[in-house]
């Protein structure tokens, strides 16, 4: 009789202590932590310390719709990009709070969810990065990245 295969869980690939910052931060706080600790990601916790966003690197600079037009115009910390316009928006990061370029809500896991259910939120949201919370409180991430290790 074959042995019936345990699925791996998501507690058994998350990375720990997961990176959190409170809701206030400033994007150059957030930048700052991101470049020190070499991640891809920051979690953000309200005073609780429950998970109400998430700031990835791609959150710093993307495409955005702009309002009543089907032109698509680059977004660089939240703010519409225009050329002469990069020293003043970068002033601005000093100011800008962590809330007004989060992603929310935050597509999570829980630790004993299958590695399955992960896969499946990164494929549908076309997301990078999967929080894993207990008790609705960050315990841990997962990243593509983190996938790799499992081949090894």
């Amino acid at each position: 009789m074959a042995e019936r295969e345990v699925p791996v869980k998501a507690r058994e690939v998350m990375v720990t202590p997961v990176v959190t910052v409170p809701l206030g931060t400033t994007l150059d706080e957030v930048a700052r932590l991101m470049v020190e600790k070499r991640i891809g990601s920051v979690l953000v916790v309200n005073g609780e310390g429950r998970l109400v966003g998430i700031v990835t690197e791609s959150d710093f600079l993307k495409e955005k719709g702009i309002p009543f037009s089907l032109y698509r115009a680059p977004m660089l910390l939240g703010r519409f990009l225009a050329q002469d316009q990069l020293e003043r928006i970068f002033q601005e990061a000093k100011r800008t709070k962590v809330e007004e370029i989060m992603s929310h809500p935050v597509h999570a896991v829980a630790p004993e969810d299958p590695l399955s259910r992960v896969l499946e939120l990164m494929l549908l949201y076309d997301i990078n990065h999967v929080p894993v919370v207990e008790g609705g409180k960050p315990i841990g991430i997962i990243s593509r990245f983190d996938l790799l290790r499992l081949l090894l």
